[in-house]
C-alpha cells in the first residue's frame, strides 16, 4: 500500500537557500530488495526473483518474475536491462514485454551499463567485458583485465573503469580495443559518472569531484578533507548526495544527514534532477521530490522526449532510405522516387529520373 510520508530532505537551491525534499509516498514490499532505479517513467525495483516497475504515483505498471534472484536493473528510458542469476534480459520499459530470451554465461554478470547511442555493456566475474545490442543480442567480448566497477561513458567508444588497483582506466572500444591509465593516482572509491562528473576518494580520506577525459581531467577539485566513508553517491539537480557505510544520506556540501532522520537506507538513486528514490533491504521504499527542482525535472523530461523523437525519426529515415535503395535495385522507379522525395534527397531523385528515362 502506498503511504504518504511527511518527512522531508534538506536541499539547496542555486542561491544557497535551503528548500525541502518531500517524501511523496512510501511503500512496503516483501524483501529482500536488491536494487532500485528511477527514470522518467517511474521506479524499478529488483526484489527477490522479480523486477517490479512502479509509476511516479507509486502504482504498479508491470512485473516480471524469474527463476533466479533479480539483482540489478539499468534503464535507458525506453529499454531495461535486468541481471538475474547468470543471465542478462532486456525488456520494453513501458510495457515490460521481453525483447530477448536472455544471454547467460558461467558465473553471470556483475553489472550492466547502457551504452551511449544504444546498446549495453556488462563485465563478467573474470576479466572480460561483454557488448550487447539494444535488444540484448551479443556483439563481442573484450578481454580488458579485472575491473572493480564501470564508471561511465565519455562517449560511445570510450569507457571509464576503476580497476582493482584503484586506477582509472579509459578503454577504447572502436576497432582493436586499447586502454590507458588516465593518471597514476589511486582511488579507494569513486561514483558513477553523472552529467560528465564524478566523485573520488583518495587514501587520505579526501573527497574530490572531477570531469575526466581519455587523457586526464578537464577539471578536478577537492570538496572535502575527510570524515566521509562513502558507499554510494548520486547526483540530483542540487548536486551530489552521499550514502555512507552505515546507510546515512547527506548532501556533499552541507554535510548534513539529508533529513532521513534516524533511518538508514541500503540503496538509493536519482533521476538527475528532482527525484530521489531509496530502499532498505527489508522492503521499505520511498519516492522523494524537490518542489524547487520540479521545473528542472520537467525540462529534462521534455529534452529526453525530444531526443527520443529524433532517434525514432532517424531510425525511420534509415529504414526508408534502405527501402528506396532496394526499390531502385529492383527497377521499381516510381517507388524509389516516392521514397527519395519523402526523404528530401533531390540528387537521388534526379539520378533515378535519369535511370528511368534511360530504361524507356
Amino acid at each position: 500500500m502506498v503511504q504518504n510520508d511527511r518527512r522531508s530532505i534538506a536541499a539547496i537551491d542555486g542561491g544557497g537557500r535551503v528548500s525541502e525534499w518531500r517524501v511523496a509516498w512510501s511503500h512496503q514490499i516483501d524483501g529482500p530488495v536488491n536494487d532500485v532505479k528511477v527514470d522518467s517513467n517511474g521506479m524499478l525495483i529488483c526484489t527477490g526473483q522479480s523486477l517490479i516497475a512502479l509509476r511516479p504515483d507509486g502504482t504498479t505498471a508491470w512485473r516480471s518474475d524469474h527463476i533466479f534472484d533479480a539483482y540489478s536493473a539499468e534503464s535507458s528510458e525506453s529499454i531495461v536491462a535486468l541481471l538475474t542469476g547468470t543471465s542478462i534480459h532486456v525488456f520494453n520499459r513501458i510495457t515490460g514485454s521481453p525483447l530477448s530470451d536472455g544471454r547467460s554465461i558461467p558465473g553471470g554478470y556483475r553489472e550492466a551499463l547502457y551504452r551511449t547511442g544504444g546498446g549495453w555493456i556488462a563485465p563478467d566475474r573474470g576479466d572480460h567485458l561483454h557488448l550487447f545490442r539494444e535488444n540484448g543480442r551479443g556483439v563481442r567480448r573484450l578481454r580488458v583485465g579485472p575491473t572493480r566497477m564501470l564508471v561511465g561513458w565519455m562517449d560511445r567508444e570510450h569507457l571509464l573503469c576503476l580497476d582493482n588497483d584503484g586506477l582509472l582506466r579509459c578503454i577504447r572500444l572502436h576497432g582493436e580495443h586499447a586502454q590507458r591509465i588516465i593518471e597514476n593516482r589511486r582511488w579507494t572509491w569513486c561514483s558513477r559518472l553523472s552529467g560528465g562528473r564524478m566523485l573520488m576518494l583518495d587514501s587520505s580520506g579526501a573527497m574530490f569531484e572531477g570531469v575526466p577525459n581519455p587523457f586526464g581531467w578537464d577539471e578536478i577539485s577537492r570538496i572535502s578533507d575527510g570524515g566521509i566513508d562513502p558507499h554510494r553517491a548520486i547526483r540530483a539537480g542540487d548536486g551530489w548526495w552521499i550514502m555512507d557505510l552505515e546507510g546515512r544520506v547527506r548532501h556533499s556540501i552541507e554535510n548534513s544527514d539529508a533529513g532521513f532522520g534516524e533511518d538508514s537506507v541500503d540503496l538509493f538513486h536519482s533521476d538527475g534532477s528532482g527525484v530521489i528514490v531509496s530502499a532498505t533491504r527489508e522492503g521499505l521504499i520511498r519516492w522523494s521530490e524537490s518542489p524547487l527542482l520540479s521545473g528542472m525535472r520537467v525540462d529534462n523530461l521534455r529534452l529526453l522526449e525530444t531526443e527520443e523523437r529524433k532517434r525514432l525519426d532517424w531510425m525511420q529515415r534509415t529504414s526508408m532510405f534502405e527501402s528506396a535503395q532496394e526499390a531502385e535495385e529492383e527497377g521499381l522507379w516510381s517507388r524509389a522516387l516516392e521514397l527519395y522525395r519523402a526523404l528530401g534527397r533531390e540528387e537521388d531523385v534526379r539520378r533515378v529520373l535519369g535511370l528511368q528515362e534511360g530504361s524507356e
